[in-house]
């Protein structure tokens, strides 16, 4: 299915530009504007994907299980289920690359939940949510993203514990302003 959806984060500069969803790959144009930053500053892991990302134009800075290097035009590379990672722009200019995420399971909800939690203004200077909200989202998304350095086990339990009392609250999974975009 081919997508024409675009979500903004006006927090982290990212712009996402669905090009195909389907069961075996969620493929998308990813931009970061000058500055701009992967969700969460910090690096995260998908335990069951994997991301391949083929730069188009600019410099994207990588960390990738702590090694760090610039990405720049004409650069591929995957990053393996289950591998600390991050991304930022590393130049002066826009930065855009085409990535895939294999399998795509619902990882195009946690875009849509995150980046509309953004423009409303209900995350801090890094694009995340409070505590609260977060656990709602670590619950729903365990499959497709984790924060790296705390094991996902613990993680879980902590998520499956604080998630319920974060619904209780009113905080959702699923954004129903999905940040759809002319």
């Amino acid at each position: 299915m081919t997508m024409r959806r675009t979500l903004e984060n006006p927090v982290t500069g990212e712009r996402l530009a669905f090009r195909e969803e389907t069961d075996a790959v969620l493929r998308f144009d990813y931009t970061l504007e000058p500055g701009g930053f992967a969700v969460g500053k910090v690096d995260h892991v998908h335990p069951n994907q994997e991301e391949r990302f083929a730069v188009q134009s600019g410099r994207l800075g990588v960390r990738i299980d702590g090694d760090e290097w610039t990405a720049t035009p004409g650069t591929r590379f995957s990053i393996l289920s289950d591998t600390p990672h991050t991304v930022w722009n590393d130049g002066s200019n826009e930065m855009h690359a085409v990535v895939e995420l294999r399998p795509g399971l619902e990882l195009k909800s946690f875009f849509e939940t995150i980046h509309g939690l953004a423009r409303d203004g209900e995350t801090n200077e890094w694009g995340l949510p409070g505590p609260l909200q977060l656990a709602v989202l670590a619950d729903a998304y365990r499959e497709e993203f984790a924060l790296a350095g705390v094991p996902i086990p613990v993680q879980r339990v902590l998520a499956s514990a604080t998630a319920p009392v974060g619904r209780l609250a009113g905080h959702r999974a699923r954004y129903e302003r999905d940040g759809e975009s002319a």
